[in-house]
């Protein structure tokens, strides 16, 4: 065989089906990316009394005080608590913790506050020299994969002084 250039003459390169194989890999694995890529954006819906989650937070009422490190709170509307996480600031930062990570978490109603529901408890000293402490209501609902907890965003929250 004489060579011509790089190429030897005479040689062939990929088979026609080798290449078909290859090509339609190669589309199946950008499909199945892209597939993931588009799930991860989607969130699940959670469903609670019939409708979106995030709608039934605005329905959520509910009032608390803060005095000497003990937490009151009052449900006075028809959607239950299932729990509520504290959000505490000092000097620019801040932490938000779960009722049940303070003292006052052995205390919180197992079913959560239901309508017309109080709750007094110690959450400590803690939070006590914070800046500002931040209530926010956490719901539970239903989803394909089971029940799921949602925390209704800051503008559902209730700023209470220390």
């Amino acid at each position: 065989m004489k060579k011509r250039g790089k190429f030897m003459k005479g040689k062939e390169g990929l088979s026609p089906v080798i290449t078909t194989v290859l090509l339609i890999a190669l589309t199946i694995v950008i499909i199945g990316v892209i597939f993931l890529w588009f799930r991860g954006m989607i969130e699940e819906g959670v469903v609670k009394f019939g409708k979106n989650i995030q709608l039934v937070c605005d329905e959520v009422d509910f009032s608390a005080s803060y005095s000497t490190g003990t937490l009151n709170i009052v449900n006075n509307g028809n959607v239950p608590l299932f729990i509520v996480d504290i959000k505490y600031s000092r000097g620019g930062s801040f932490a938000t913790k779960s009722i049940k990570e303070f003292d006052a978490g052995a205390n919180w109603p197992e079913g959560g506050l239901s309508q017309g529901g109080t709750f007094s408890g110690s959450i400590g000293s803690e939070i006590g020299d914070s800046d500002k402490i931040t209530i926010l209501p956490v719901l539970i609902g239903s989803s394909d994969a089971g029940q799921k907890t949602f925390v209704c965003g800051g503008q559902y929250g209730k700023e209470i002084n220390t």
